[in-house]
């Protein structure tokens, strides 16, 4: 998130919409097959816990609290991977979700979230059914569906991500 540059100093990273493009690219390649794996090693507890995360996210939105909200939504992804006990991929997808965040800062006009939550809800359907196909599938629309909710061809103003980060 931040760009350290020789001689010059610390700057905010500003993703350029053709690396938002691929961040997002990136998540879907590496989401879709974790979710596959998750499909063919979940147990109760683990089932029980993604349900338990999407209540969470579901009960901050309700309440408003979009701060919470978001933490919970962005978290739902890096949940997933440290219930299958793989902190490579929770690390990776931590990094990311950061970049995400700033991306989402700056190309995002409006939130869905309400909408997120609800598509977090279908992907755990999916994956108690134990139905890999359609757990991959929901969570690749789910991806897309972030990404189109951007808008790339909006003037950033520099201040804008200046501001949401202090």
């Amino acid at each position: 998130l931040i760009k350290l540059e020789p001689a010059r100093g610390a700057f905010v990273a500003a993703p350029t919409a053709l690396e938002a493009k691929q961040v997002f690219a990136v998540r879907r390649m590496l989401e879709s097959e974790m979710v596959r794996t998750f499909v063919r090693t979940q147990t109760p507890a683990k089932l029980k816990a993604l349900r338990d995360h999407v209540k969470q996210e579901k009960a901050a939105l309700a309440s408003r609290n979009m701060a919470a909200g978001n933490d919970l939504l962005n978290d739902f992804h890096v949940r997933m991977a440290e219930l299958m006990g793989n902190d490579v991929l929770a690390q990776i997808l931590d990094d990311l979700l950061s970049r995400c965040a700033l991306i989402t800062l700056m190309y995002q006009t409006d939130t869905h979230a309400c909408h997120n939550a609800d598509e977090h809800d279908d992907i755990v359907k999916a994956i108690a059914a134990r139905d890999e196909v359609e757990a991959a599938r929901i969570m690749a629309e789910h991806l897309e569906h972030v990404e189109h909710h951007l808008t790339f061809d909006r003037k950033i103003p520099s201040s804008d991500i200046a501001k949401a980060l202090s």
